[in-house]
Parts: C-alpha cells; sequence; structure tokens
C-alpha cells in the first residue's frame, strides 16, 4: 500500500528523531542541507514517495528527478547503496557511515539501526531474490552480514561481523560465522525511540 505525504513526513520525523535525538523542523532542514546519513534517509522517504505513485504531475515528476540526484549523492557521500523503493520501517538510525549495502527487496522495521559494513543481501548459490525480512527494533552491529532469505524477529541484536544465514527469533543476540545465539536481548540497544 502507498503511504500519504502526511505518513511520509511522519517518518522523516522519526528517522531525524532516532539519529539526532531531536526532530525540529530545524533539524529536519538542517538535515535537507547536509551530507549526513540523516540527509540520506530524508530524500529516501521523499524519493519513496514519489516513486511508489501511480501518476505524477509535471511538477512531482520534476520534484522527484531533483530529490533523486540529491539522494544518490548522498548515497555515494555516505557509502550507503539503498533502493528507493526499499520497504523500511520509520526511525531507521544510521549512526555511521560506509560499506552499507541493503538488497532493493529487502524489508526492514521500525526502529532499527544499521551500523557501517552492513550487508543484508542475497546468496546468489540459492535464490537472487530471497532475501531478509528484519522485524522491528533491531540492532546490526558493525560488519555485519544477512544473507539470503532469512526472518530475524523484534528486538533482536546481531553481533560486529556476524553472518546470520538463519532465522533468528525474538529478543535474541546472536554472533559468529555462521551466527549462533550469544545470549537474550532485553531491549537497551533502542536509543532515540519516537514515543
Amino acid at each position: 500500500m502507498h503511504m500519504t505525504w502526511q505518513e511520509t513526513k511522519k517518518y522523516i520525523m522519526m528517522d531525524v528523531y532516532r539519529n539526532l535525538g531531536s526532530s525540529t523542523k530545524k533539524d529536519v532542514l538542517k538535515a535537507l542541507v547536509s551530507n549526513s546519513t540523516p540527509g540520506l534517509l530524508v530524500y529516501f522517504r521523499v524519493c519513496h514517495y514519489f516513486a511508489e505513485l501511480d501518476r505524477k504531475s509535471l511538477f512531482q515528476k520534476l520534484l522527484h528527478a531533483f530529490c533523486y540526484l540529491r539522494f544518490k549523492r548522498l548515497q555515494d557521500k555516505c557509502g550507503v547503496e539503498l533502493n528507493q523503493h526499499t520497504r523500511i520501517g520509520y526511525g531507521l538510525r544510521l549512526p555511521h557511515k560506509g560499506g552499507i549495502i541493503i538488497h532493493p527487496l529487502a524489508v526492514v522495521g521500525n526502529n532499527c539501526e544499521i551500523m557501517q559494513g552492513v550487508t543484508i543481501g542475497n546468496n546468489i548459490l540459492k535464490n537472487r531474490d530471497g532475501v531478509a525480512v528484519i522485524g522491528d527494533e533491531v540492532l546490526l552491529c558493525a560488519g555485519a552480514k544477512i544473507i539470503g532469505k532469512v526472518h530475524i524477529g523484534n528486538g533482536v541484536v546481531v553481533g560486529a561481523n556476524a553472518v546470520v544465514n538463519r532465522d533468528v527469533e525474538d529478543s535474541l543476540i546472536v554472533g559468529g560465522i555462521p551466527a549462533k545465539v550469544i545470549g537474550a536481548c532485553d531491549g537497551r540497544h533502542v536509543i532515540n525511540k519516537w514515543e
């Protein structure tokens, strides 16, 4: 289902809040003109909104083109590979730049955090279109790899450099290659959560 412009604006506010701890109009404006990951997320949300519209006026097409060019430029500057059609819930946090790859068909839940060097990709030896569905309030630590058609439950922490190639149940900490359960998770990793 296509998001409305009101929903898109709310997602932008939630993303900015998660990344900056505040989401005033001034914060959003600063993000729009910055070369930071909050700016990248603002342009992602706007491009996602326009890309999903069935019909666009000439003004909307021009605005989409401008925003898409800025979105692509910010991807290069921030080292993030992200498709404007990817389904990502509100409150995405990208605290660091560099080496983040998110497959276009991946689904990411609400209030997730993705650190530098994370890949959410397919397993080309099994199925090029089989990619992860990631639940709410998931933390993917630096260098984590989520490979293939796996489901990661809510409230999960994937440790640094872990390789996840199997489903992970809710409220667990996983680590290692391949990733194994190393503990329970109590949700303390979720910061700047929109209330």
